[in-house]
């Protein structure tokens, strides 16, 4: 307590329970750690948690999908440093948002959507060839990873992920303060972040294993599987992208519920061009 007498409000259960404090850093990153224990343990297979990673993706990319035909701001894509698929500096205009509003309400208790979003969310689903470049390598073998486990999981993740986009884009009414554009973008950026780790995690970890191997313990990858099980060794693999999952929940979470985030949560915060000259307005505002 202060020497004042008045209550700590930075102490406290409240605290603790802060969405973007220390403790909850810690129970996301312990949270997406888990999996590696169980792939050891437990004897998971890394390839079903691979599946289940890619599915929420997926689930992701079409959530926000839906999610951006609510949208009601009109699109801006001058002076943009990242264009999600189908958009790029030298888009006309006229080609993105120069059709009359056009509200179409499907339901009573859901805002109306637009009709003239559907193309800025067809283009959009170009991230699917992103997400389908995972599976080129193993081809029809990913089929083997779509077990009972993996559906269950499936309905886990999906409907944590339009739970999310519910939350963050209609529970707050966030979509008359948001383009369609500006919707997808956050799913995009999601995943062009995970298709960099992925790259940079295969070519990283590869190379170094067998640099390891060649140098300093002929034989190590055999003497590992056979101690640990084969999938022990692919754990290199896991835990650069079970790392980003945790980047990527505790950025989304910190773009949406602080103001102004840093680090790595501006990427995830997308870029809205009111941004700075809302902010001067609210300078002047308070002069």
């Amino acid at each position: 307590m202060p020497s004042d007498g008045s209550p700590d409000v930075q102490s406290g259960p409240s605290r603790l329970l802060d969405p973007t404090g220390p403790a909850a850093l810690g129970i996301v990153v312990a949270t997406n750690l888990l999996p590696l224990i169980g792939v050891v343990a437990f004897d998971w297979r890394v390839g079903e948690l691979l599946a289940v990673y890619w599915i929420e993706v997926v689930a992701l990319v079409l959530a926000h999908g839906v999610a951006a035909m609510f949208a009601e701001r009109p699109i801006v894509l001058e002076d943009r440093s990242f264009y999600i698929t189908g958009y790029d500096e030298d888009a006309e205009r006229d080609e993105v948002w120069e059709r009359d509003p056009d509200p179409i309400r499907l339901v009573p208790w859901l805002p109306p959507i637009y009709r003239r979003n559907a193309r800025v969310v067809a283009r959009s689903l170009g991230a699917f060839g992103f997400l389908l470049f995972p599976l080129l390598p193993v081809g029809w073998d990913a089929l083997s990873y779509l077990t009972p486990t993996v559906g269950l999981a499936t309905l886990g993740v999906c409907g944590a992920q339009v739970a999310e986009a519910y939350r963050e884009f209609l529970g707050g009414r966030a979509y008359e303060e948001r383009s369609p554009y500006m919707v997808v973008e956050a799913a995009q950026r999601v995943v062009f972040f995970y298709f960099v780790i992925g790259i940079v995690t295969a070519v990283a970890v590869t190379a170094g294993i067998f640099a390891i191997e060649a140098a300093l313990a002929p034989g190590l990858l055999d003497r590992v599987a056979d101690a640990f099980g084969v999938e022990a060794v692919l754990l290199p693999y896991l835990l650069p992208i079970a790392l980003a999952k945790a980047t990527v929940e505790w950025g989304r979470r910190r773009a949406v519920r602080e103001d102004d985030p840093d680090g790595i949560a501006t990427w995830f915060t997308g870029e809205d061009p009111r941004r700075e000259w809302k902010k001067r307005e609210e300078s002047a505002g308070d002069d």
